[in-house]
């Protein structure tokens, strides 16, 4: 499909709205395959590092001022205006993120990711969740072509589209990705830490410092391990707003020597701490927040072909088979028996980390999009 604009509207700084990753991930792969690639983002330091780091210079960056949500939605509009897209990419939908029909070209498309289902996180304010939900509803109604990251996303918005008479409103299945370059982790940086930690059973987990992503219960299968012969150490790699009762938590039960938090750690120093697994760590529970949303960490795990121990639940059930490897959703006593039980020297059976890059997804987006749109 050449010589056809795409367009990627994001919103919010990547380190704590990370929907931009589809942007980043499949930009350069859409160039290669013909398409005309731009993205909107707020201008940030974090976010231009990344884009340094993950798109060429065929890559077109607009930037926008942070600021209310009147202000966005005014530079975004300019800039839509401007860019004239065939396709308007977005990368989530909200009253920021989105455009008005007036902004776009006659005949251009709109087509709408959807990574989770926010209205279903119970630890929002009901407002917020009313919010998403209105989004939620609109998105089916606004768009010519729904992104799903899950499968059960893929069901739900399905379904949506037939109860709003739009049974024929393409929903695709499109999971996050990865493209992490071996070659790019620093060396010594690998050698310094396996050094430093070289008389433990490491076990990494990357993401938010989240009560709802599972944080206290890796502490609490950790405060199980305390008293074990082997020397296992937690791994937290990320920041979140539960990071300082996590903290706290470790204090309190004397395992701090078991337990490292790394904070929030850029791209460039990121590769190094993930060759340091033993195994990695994607606890889940059986809620509709969790089913629905793909946790784009299980992803990055996958090159470094090391054990993810997760449950089966959503995305980590399409993609994980090793019964080994699940273990009961909440129970930390039988995640504790999962890293006991870990055979250090066996290797796992793993996805094939080159079947989940962002070139097969730019691909699997380019080949999904309807012929009617190819004119």
């Amino acid at each position: 499909m050449n010589n056809r604009k795409i367009t990627f509207l994001t919103t919010g700084d990547i380190r704590r709205i990370a929907t931009m990753k589809r942007a980043l991930g499949m930009a350069n792969p859409l160039a290669d395959l013909g398409w005309s690639v731009s993205i909107v983002v707020m201008d940030c330091p974090e976010n231009r590092s990344r884009i340094s780091a993950s798109c060429d210079q065929r890559i077109d960056v607009r930037y926008f001022r942070d600021g209310d949500p009147i202000s966005e939605r005014r530079q975004k509009s300019r800039i839509i205006r401007a860019l004239n897209p065939d396709i308007l990419y977005c990368c989530s939908y909200s009253f920021r993120n989105r455009a008005a029909r007036r902004d776009l070209p006659a005949g251009s498309r709109l087509v709408v990711e959807h990574s989770e289902l926010a209205s279903a996180i119970k630890g929002l304010p009901i407002y917020k969740r009313w919010l998403y939900a209105y989004y939620e509803w609109l998105s089916v109604r606004r768009s010519d072509m729904i992104v799903a990251a899950s499968r059960w996303l893929q069901d739900h918005y399905r379904n949506d589209a037939q109860r709003a008479r739009r049974g024929d409103l393409p929903v695709t299945y499109l999971p996050y990705a990865q493209d992490t370059d071996m070659a790019s982790i620093d060396a010594d940086e690998v050698q310094r830490l396996r050094l430093r930690y070289r008389d433990s059973v490491n076990i990494v987990f990357l993401g938010s410092m989240i009560r709802n992503y599972g944080l206290f219960l890796m502490l609490e299968a950790f405060v199980r391990l305390r008293q074990e012969g082997r020397r296992y150490r937690l791994h937290l790699l990320g920041d979140g707003p539960d990071l300082d009762e996590a903290r706290t938590f470790v204090a309190r039960n004397e395992i701090s020597d078991l337990v490292e938090f790394t904070g929030y750690l850029p791209e460039e120093r990121l590769g190094a701490r993930l060759c340091l697994a033993d195994a990695f760590l994607a606890p889940l529970y059986p809620t509709i927040q969790d089913q629905a949303r793909c946790p784009s960490k299980t992803y990055l795990y996958l090159p470094f072909r090391k054990p993810v121990i997760t449950c089966r639940i959503g995305e980590s059930a399409e993609l994980f088979s090793d019964e080994r490897l699940f273990f009961r959703p909440g129970d930390s006593a039988d995640l504790a028996e999962k890293i006991r039980s870990l055979e250090l020297n066996t290797i796992y059976p793993l996805p094939d980390p080159a079947l989940h890059s962002w070139r097969e997804r730019a691909e699997s987006f380019d080949r999904d999009i309807p012929a009617s749109w190819r004119g």
